[in-house]
């Protein structure tokens, strides 16, 4: 009982995490402060993110950098793998941390201000700084991240290994020796739960880009199936190492890709599921209504750990935009009023449709 007591004072001292007050997870910052809104304060401990990406691999790679930056400003261990980018190239473009909200939503502040009428807030200053965050901070991406801040923390960079031969569990056997190397370090950097260490820390895993055609083993000639399994068996495995350490991986896929029954196993084998749906090169790009966003942001799965009830994301449509300084998610609210070509033009956000019947009124 005393080890118990210990180490849960332990888990609560961890840097850069907070515990959910509603089923006492431990959660931390994915880095962006409006997504950890969307998803219930952060990532659970434990967990597995599973992002598919949009077709132009633009958007899902800046979130995998918002992620792996608050890990090294937070004191975190890192590690990275990719097939089709330079890890390193990827740790050298980080956004660097700043003090405050780099672009803060002024008109949205200052909507928000009329609309109240009492007396005494009609005073306040629209200029205030925002409220310090529990955990996360604000990034700007016009700005790197200064590389002896990324050298002296604790990064991993995966590389492929081309003399090691895995067994006959995945037909690629790239996968095994990646799970392989993940739980080495989850040993070597003592993140495992039956450790105990005096300090905790937590091990964020990104992967980037899982299961695109760099991935495909050139010497195989069965269908490409088989090597789509592997990604299936791969989630499946990278899930069970994450429960058993205090860490947390974030994937990557271009879902575009990949065959549809695929991408629904690995959403099934995640804790959270994003879509990213972008409206470059689709007919929505030059839509009026979504002139201001960059495209659809679907959340498609919420973690439920620790809970007997079954979460949804809900009907409510998100948007995100990438502004000069940073990544937003937002709601999307449509205008009071817009043409009729507008609205022919833009997707239905509810369960019916634009056209009416005669007996609707």
């Amino acid at each position: 009982m005393e080890d118990n007591v210990k180490l849960s004072k332990t888990v609560l001292n961890i840097p850069g995490t907070k515990p959910n007050i509603q089923n006492g997870q431990l959660l931390l910052s994915s880095g962006i402060p409006s997504l950890d809104e969307l998803t219930g304060g952060g990532f659970p401990v434990g967990s597995v993110v599973f992002i598919e990406e949009d077709e132009q691999c633009t958007y899902a790679k800046i979130l995998l950098k918002y992620f792996l930056a608050e890990g090294v400003v937070s004191g975190h261990s890192t590690f990275i793998a990719s097939q089709d980018t330079s890890t390193n190239s990827i740790m050298q473009e980080l956004p660097d941390v700043m003090s405050f909200d780099p672009e803060p939503d002024l008109d949205k502040i200052g909507n928000d201000m009329e609309m109240k009428i009492a007396f005494r807030y009609r005073n306040l200053s629209t200029s205030e700084k925002p409220k310090e965050l529990q955990i996360g901070h604000f990034y700007d991406l016009t700005r790197f991240m200064p590389r002896n801040t990324i050298e002296s923390s604790d990064v991993t960079y995966w590389s492929k290994r081309n003399d090691t031969y895995g067994p006959d569990t995945f037909s690629n056997s790239d996968y095994h020796c990646l799970l392989e190397d993940i739980k080495n370090k989850i040993q070597s950097g003592h993140f495992s739960v039956t450790d105990k260490v005096q300090q905790r820390s937590i091990l964020r895993v990104g992967l980037h880009a899982l299961g695109s055609p760099m991935w495909f083993d050139e010497s195989f000639t069965e269908l490409t199936i088989n090597q789509h399994r592997d990604l299936n068996m791969f989630m499946f495995c990278l899930r069970a190492l994450m429960r058993s350490a205090f860490a947390v991986a974030v994937v990557t896929v271009p879902s575009h890709l990949i065959r549809k029954n695929v991408i629904d196993r690995c959403i099934y084998s995640s804790d959270l599921a994003i879509k990213l749906q972008s409206f470059t090169g689709t007919e929505l790009e030059n839509n009026s209504v979504l002139a201001d966003y960059h495209g659809y942001f679907q959340l498609t799965k919420l973690a439920a750990i620790n809970s007997f009830i079954s979460k949804h994301p809900g009907s409510v449509e998100y948007v995100y935009k990438l502004r000069r300084k940073k990544f937003c998610i937002e709601k999307l609210h449509l205008p009071p009023g817009f043409d009729e070509s507008a609205n022919k033009s833009l997707p239905s956000a509810g369960c019916g449709s634009n056209t009416k019947h005669l007996l609707e009124f």
